[in-house]
């Protein structure tokens, strides 16, 4: 079978859990069939994975538009679609497709009439937050902020993109029941349900009941790490740790200041920061479209407590304590002191299992044979 991939980050480092997600998937495909790729994305490639089946790169530069977020996507994805239209070979079997380049991409898979699977990862790429299909012009120009406004043509188009992409799609995957319930409130479209697949030997670790609370991600506000803080000032005989960049200085600062705090600023295996931990916190703000965090925790039957943002009330289920007023400090103490009362690793795992690479290569293998 041979499958053309779609994705500006296929072979970029640090691209984060959409790349993960997208190689553990054909890793699990090329198990069951007999593959080939070819990969056409964006600069920079300057991180080859190494997989089980036969691969090329097709890199194309990209003209765009800084700072300017709505009309850099409209704009690029111009350019993508002149070059994939020549790119891409017409014997191509199956197109795989995600993020910035999927809705020019399944459009010319259309054209050459080969089916295409497009995999939203997140809805934030369409603008809906500024945009809303179901109001006039003007009423969206009033409700939109600065940027929007600046950018409506682009805004507007770039959702219609969006849209007409999962409704041309011979199959549009969302990466959780929360996304998906977007996509067909929004574009009027039924989804399949492919969840972003754990490899669950590569986060399991001894449980620590006596470790530390810990936070990964923390680089913005929108990811709640100043929640996180005022949790750690609550709690002064208890040890917080907090794992990844963080862009604020306001917080970076906070947090070297706090001595039950720890930072560490990047972890190339996840296992170090799990095996220290006895608790997960995610304060997000932000719709999580799924939640991969948590799920990661869940492997060893750490506890978890998550805002109820999006996915994450999802992925944690009757396994974890779900926060609803998330800026109340009380209420996430209340919630921890909680989860750890009621701390139920054999759950946690046993739940953990509905997200496994198995099991979510299984799921997308049928889709792939019924089309």
């Amino acid at each position: 079978m041979r499958i053309a991939v779609a994705y500006e980050k296929f072979a970029t480092a640090q691209s984060g859990g959409a790349r993960e997600s997208l190689l553990t998937l054909l890793a699990g495909i090329s198990d069951h069939r007999d593959i080939t790729v070819d990969v056409y994305q964006t600069p920079p490639v300057d991180d080859l994975p190494e997989t089980a089946y036969d691969y090329t790169i097709n890199e194309k530069p990209l003209t765009t538009v800084p700072k300017l977020t709505w009309t850099d996507q409209v704009c690029t994805r111009f350019q993508w679609r002149r070059y994939f239209h020549s790119a891409l070979d017409p014997e191509t079997d199956l197109l795989w497709t995600q993020n910035q380049l999927a809705p020019a991409s399944v459009a010319v898979a259309a054209e050459m009439d080969i089916p295409s699977l497009f995999f939203v990862r997140s809805m934030a790429l369409t603008g809906y937050e500024k945009y809303d299909a179901t109001r006039g012009v003007l009423s969206n120009l009033l409700r939109t902020d600065l940027g929007g406004r600046i950018q409506f043509p682009f805004l507007w188009q770039n959702f219609r993109e969006y849209r007409r992409a999962a409704r041309t799609a011979t199959v549009t995957i969302a990466n959780s029941s929360h996304t998906a319930g977007q996509i067909s409130e929004l574009f009027g479209v039924d989804t399949e349900v492919v969840y972003p697949p754990i490899e669950l030997d590569e986060y399991r670790v001894e449980y620590d009941p006596d470790g530390a609370i810990l936070m990964v991600n923390p680089r913005a506000e929108y990811k709640g790490a100043d929640i996180f803080l005022d949790i750690a000032s609550q709690l002064p005989d208890e040890r917080f740790r907090l794992v990844g960049p963080i862009a604020s200085s306001e917080i970076a600062s906070k947090s070297r200041k706090m001595e039950n705090v720890s930072h560490t600023q990047w972890c190339e295996d996840m296992r170090t920061a799990y095996a220290g931990a006895k608790l997960v916190v995610v304060p997000s703000r932000w719709e999580e479209p799924f939640g991969r965090v948590p799920a990661e925790a869940m492997v060893s039957g750490i506890p978890c407590v998550v805002s109820d943002r999006g996915g994450l009330p999802e992925v944690v289920g009757e396994t974890g304590a779900v926060v609803t007023d998330i800026e109340s400090t009380t209420a996430w103490i209340d919630a921890i002191e909680r989860a750890l009362a009621e701390h139920s690793p054999v759950a946690q795992q046993n739940r953990v299992q509905k997200f496994s690479a198995e099991t979510q290569t299984e799921t997308l293998r049928k889709i792939i044979d019924g089309l």
